[in-house]
């Protein structure tokens, strides 16, 4: 296996024996900052929770509750999912929403691409054989700008998305830990294309 995949942080599981972990795809700054405009349009019309840029990710796969052994397998996999690709580029699209408009999940989601359908697909099968249970729902690109929103006063669709296009260049496995302010998401490991 090739040393061009971990970016070599240490790596800070924690004391515990599981963490609540996912698999995402980070965001480049030029990407991050139109994501911020948006979520400060909505800010100013809509009550809600919107986390700060620095936390902004497209999630491949919620794998919940995993034990070390796990995350160190599933890097493993991961390394040779990333083997199989070149880094990409995804454009933002238009905003959408998860749930019911009085409490909603506001996202930016991105234009179709084949290259993330395999991605994710890949990434599942990579769960699959090490054997972790995930959240299996089918992928869906999107990257969420604010949580709990009221949109009863506003129109999604009267916000313009600039197609701000951004480079895909790997795979984050993440530590997420949840505050009563919000969760704290923590790269455990990155894995380069």
């Amino acid at each position: 296996m090739s040393d061009r995949h971990h970016d070599h942080r240490p790596r800070n599981y924690g004391r515990e024996n599981t963490f609540r972990a996912f698999i995402a795809l980070d965001i480049e700054d030029n990407a991050r900052h139109e994501l911020s405009r948006l979520a400060s349009l909505l800010k100013e019309q809509c009550n809600g929770s919107y986390p700060s840029s620095d936390m902004y990710h497209m999630t491949v796969a919620f794998l919940g509750d995993i034990t070390i052994p796990q995350a160190e397998a599933l890097t493993r996999v991961l390394e040779e999912v990333a083997d199989k690709y070149d880094s990409f580029v995804l454009k933002l699209c238009r905003l959408g929403y998860f749930a019911q408009p009085e409490s909603a999940t506001v996202f930016c989601s991105t234009e179709r691409d084949n290259t993330l359908i395999s991605l994710a697909q890949d990434v599942y099968r990579a769960a699959w054989d090490v054997r972790i249970p995930f959240d299996d729902k089918p992928f869906r690109a999107h990257i969420t700008l604010g949580r709990r929103v009221d949109l009863s006063t506003i129109r999604l669709n009267s916000i313009e998305v600039n197609h701000v296009p951004f480079t895909v260049k790997g795979l984050t496995l993440y530590k997420s830990t949840l505050r009563p302010s919000g969760p704290i998401y923590e790269a455990i490991n990155t894995i380069s294309f």
